[in-house]
């Protein structure tokens, strides 16, 4: 899995157009007062006349350089950091997609093992080997997660601790094969127990890794302290209809899936990813 010192799954940049009011030089043609010499004539004591030179003011044309207000569309760079998830933010994570998939469960979804068994026993657009093996998977998720949540409930100590990390990491490796078997089929399964609660992980990963580079210093994209929070906030800026949100939303939750089922993920695939999306080959 791809991460930047151990910190930063992924960095990138976001171009916002924006306007701004600026103060330029402009050279413009004005009207001023000056005092200019004119030719005038007067008569001498011995009635002759003589031309002679005088200032007087008069109102003339002549280019300055003068200050004017001018609205201007720039592109403003926002620099995102998806930021590596430390084991307690992963078992937090976890824990939400446990306590998702019960919710779900008691008001009557399908997991997805409940649905790959429907299959088996009344045939469908999966073969019997295929639906058996995906069922045995699923099966063997839910032990999982249910092992997970008692040793969640366990006084912690070293040896908890290290069971903990290594069932989340059998955990993502189980769900990562899922992902991949159930390529063809996955309008089937949307619905699912186990989908919804996929899907709220990668909310939960999207909300809590989100940041912004401002000046070297990373600040949540997201502000709150809890998940409640930051999804309060999220929220908000989407009802408002946010326009850096509307332009990072779709790259951000794309990241974040992809770094959730890769096993793999390389800084290359990465930039591979956001060309493809830039190029709108997604």
């Amino acid at each position: 899995m791809y991460t930047k010192t151990n910190k930063e799954i992924y960095r990138f940049k976001i171009f916002q157009e924006v306007e701004e009011e600026k103060e330029v030089d402009v050279e413009k043609e004005v009207e001023v007062e000056k005092e200019v010499e004119v030719e005038k004539t007067r008569k001498k004591e011995d009635g002759t006349e003589e031309k002679y030179m005088d200032k007087v003011k008069r109102k003339v044309k002549e280019k300055q350089v003068v200050k004017e207000k001018r609205t201007e569309t720039t592109k403003k760079a926002h620099e995102f950091v998806i930021k590596q998830p430390t084991r307690r933010q992963m078992e937090e994570a976890d824990m939400e997609y446990s306590i998702e998939m019960s919710r779900c469960v008691k008001q009557g979804i399908l997991t997805k093992a409940m649905l790959m068994n429907k299959y088996t026993d009344t045939g469908g657009m999966l073969s019997e080997e295929d639906a058996k093996r995906l069922a045995k998977m699923y099966g063997r998720l839910g032990e999982m997660q249910t092992e997970y949540t008692q040793l969640n409930m366990k006084a912690k100590n070293k040896e908890n601790d290290e069971k903990i990390a290594a069932l989340s990491e059998e955990m993502a490796t189980l769900r990562r094969s899922i992902a991949t078997a159930e390529t063809n089929f996955s309008a089937l399964m949307n619905h699912t127990a186990d989908t919804r609660a996929q899907n709220k992980v990668i909310t939960w990963y999207l909300l809590s890794l989100s940041y912004v580079d401002q000046g070297g210093k990373l600040i949540p994209y997201f502000d709150g302290e809890t998940f409640d929070d930051k999804k309060a906030v999220f929220y908000a800026r989407e009802e408002e209809e946010d326009e850096l949100l509307g332009l990072v939303y779709d790259k951000l939750t794309a990241f974040i899936s992809f770094w959730y089922f890769s096993s793999q993920s390389t800084e290359e695939d990465f930039k591979q990813l956001e060309k493809d999306i830039d190029e709108g080959n997604l």
